[in-house]
């Protein structure tokens, strides 16, 4: 393969682009449409995170439908099967290479995440498996970890008591509204309760305020249009809320490390086998 650090192969019609960083596998795996994997066991756990389309795991008491932009940790031996939709699927797994892995502990259960917030991790993680450059592996080594932490440090999966159902109602205004930038007070008044007690059990559920959440959700929104759309840059900067090409460019640069130009050019980048 010319240029990126990963080793691609295909097996009954999935593509898999995986390389290996200190202590992680990372692989994007590329599913056909209405491809059916047979029931099986994980050795390992792993993180998965839908980049595209959608599919269905079934577990022997539970199926779980996942789409573009969410998040499911995999415990080892959750024996399932898997069925892809019309579009097939692109998915990364981050996994641990061993089970005596510092990471292996941080996935345990199974849990689904329906985060907005971790695609555009997801994207970046991607494209670094495509990047030529040196640094690639470090990056992407770097984001894998990112990725697990933020997923894992996730307070729900061990909460001793529901949420409120107005708690789980402003994330989902949220993540309806990720083209635009929706301000603490308005969506206060949505769920009905007062802004200081929204602000405050938001971020003791994830570390982060509304607004940091929801420029998270309106970079990730920007980053999967870069990577699967030759639309222009000022069109996605409008359409995921920011005032400008300009200040889009310098907030994306910030989070991601990489131009908007530059990060569509490694996520549309082409595999080339030797």
């Amino acid at each position: 393969m010319d240029g990126g650090f990963a080793a691609i192969t295909v097996d009954d019609g999935v593509r898999v682009t995986s390389g290996d960083v200190d202590g992680l596998t990372v692989t994007e795996l590329a599913f056909p449409p209405h491809y059916v994997q047979q029931p099986f066991d994980p050795e390992l756990p792993y993180l998965a995170l839908v980049l595209e389309g959608s599919l269905e795991k079934t577990f022997p008491r539970r199926t779980l439908e996942l789409r573009a932009a969410s998040a499911l940790t995999m415990p080892s031996g959750a024996r399932h099967a898997a069925r892809f939709g019309p579009d097939g699927a692109r998915i990364v797994i981050v996994r641990p290479q061993a089970p005596s892995s510092r990471v292996a502990p941080c996935l345990t259960r199974l849990v689904e995440l329906k985060e907005h917030e971790l695609s555009w991790l997801a994207w970046r993680l991607a494209a670094e498996l495509r990047a030529a450059d040196s640094a690639a592996p470090l990056a992407a080594e770097g984001l894998a970890l990112e990725l697990l932490a933020t997923a894992t440090r996730d307070p729900r999966p061990t909460r001793r008591s529901p949420s409120p159902a107005w708690l789980d109602e402003a994330e989902d205004l949220l993540r309806s509204a990720s083209g635009e930038c929706l301000r603490l007070g308005p969506l206060a008044r949505a769920v009905d309760v007062h802004p200081a007690h929204l602000a405050r059990e938001f971020r003791a559920r994830h570390g982060i305020s509304v607004g940091e959440y929801g420029r998270r959700l309106r970079l990730s929104t920007a980053a999967a249009r870069l990577a699967t759309t030759d639309r222009p840059l000022v069109e996605i900067a409008s359409e995921a809320g920011f005032a400008d090409q300009s200040h889009f460019t310098r907030l994306f640069r910030r989070y991601v490390g990489l131009t908007p130009a530059r990060y569509r050019a490694e996520t549309q980048r082409p595999f080339q086998r030797t």
